[in-house]
């Protein structure tokens, strides 16, 4: 693994205390699916944090509670259990236990840089920011497999801060906006009262097998709701080694895209204008010269379209939240 950024102790309690009303605030998130090493470097990266925020929540989402049980322990997190497979299920169960107003999220398999959280929750001193979206880089670029991702992950992310507002209309439909939401994110609690849990049918363990973040995203900011991307909150990811990864990842992006798609165009009447306006365009963008050579080179266009064919199917069988 390659080491983060190591910030002075000096500068990391600068940034902790300048933070420290909004960290009191908040609740980290990690879901975990039978991965204990994974979990454990995970844990071990939230240590400068464990005294700041309001709690830490595991949520155990597979066959080993004890053992994660024990992991948390040694870090001092709580544990909550999840027995229905599923990312989305695992995050709604943490939002439940947690007690902050504030939710921060990474996943078993991520660990955080030393100044990941202070730099997710700047923005959420403007009062109108709802959500903030951090990037994520790989943990090693040794092999080839990791180092395709890391492109794939950085080339639609911007690279200085971004504020996104929502809108309130049918003239156009924010999706792009919305492809910015990942694993990486902190959510203010009043976005689940006001929107909605994570969508269920969304996410690893399910039938589209992810999507879940554009598609919380998008709701808000369908809603009127400001979104903020800020690259320099950075979570480092275990990226796969194997090229069949890499097509999973095209085939699942693709599902997701369109089941999203489906979704708004189904129970949302007045929007479909718009979402038929936005496929449009994003057909038109696809084949455009503008588009990088480079990221097209490196996305398998079979799986991809495959993923974007069965992306409906797959929201029609989900059934209903």
């Amino acid at each position: 693994m390659s080491e983060p950024h190591r910030p002075s102790v000096n500068s990391q309690k600068e940034e902790m205390e300048t933070q420290g009303g909004l960290l009191k605030s908040t609740s980290v998130i990690v879901c975990t699916v039978d991965r204990l090493p994974d979990l454990e470097e995970c844990l071990k990266s939230l240590a400068p944090f464990k005294a700041w925020v309001a709690d830490i929540i595991v949520v155990n989402n597979g066959p080993r509670l004890k053992d994660v049980e024990e992991v948390a322990r040694r870090h001092g997190a709580t544990v909550v259990n999840e027995p229905q497979r599923g990312v989305s299920r695992a995050r709604n169960a943490g939002i439940q236990a947690a007690t902050g107003s504030i939710m921060a999220f990474l996943d078993d398999d991520s660990v955080a840089d030393p100044n990941w959280l202070p730099l997710l929750l700047a923005p959420f001193h403007d009062p109108q920011v709802l959500a903030v979206s951090g990037s994520i880089s790989a943990q090693t670029l040794a092999d080839p497999v990791s180092q395709t991702f890391d492109y794939l992950h950085r080339a639609e992310f911007p690279a200085s801060q971004q504020i996104i507002d929502g809108h309130v209309g049918a003239e156009s439909f924010p999706m792009r906006s919305a492809l910015v939401g990942n694993a990486n994110m902190a959510i203010r609690r009043e976005v689940f009262q006001r929107y909605g849990d994570y969508d269920a049918r969304f996410g690893r363990g399910t039938r589209i097998g992810s999507g879940e973040e554009p598609d919380l995203l998008l709701r808000i900011l369908l809603g009127g709701g400001r979104i903020v991307v800020e690259p320099a909150a950075k979570i480092l990811h275990r990226h796969p080694t194997e090229w069949r990864a890499v097509r999973r990842w095209a085939f699942q992006s693709g599902c997701a895209h369109t089941a999203i798609l489906t979704k708004y165009f189904l129970q949302e009447p007045t929007l479909r204008g718009a979402i038929l306006r936005y496929a449009a365009s994003r057909m038109r963008r696809q084949t455009a010269s503008g588009v990088s050579r480079a990221t097209k080179s490196k996305v398998p266009r079979i799986p991809l379209l495959i993923g974007s064919l069965y992306g409906p199917i797959a929201f029609i069988l989900s059934g209903k939240k």
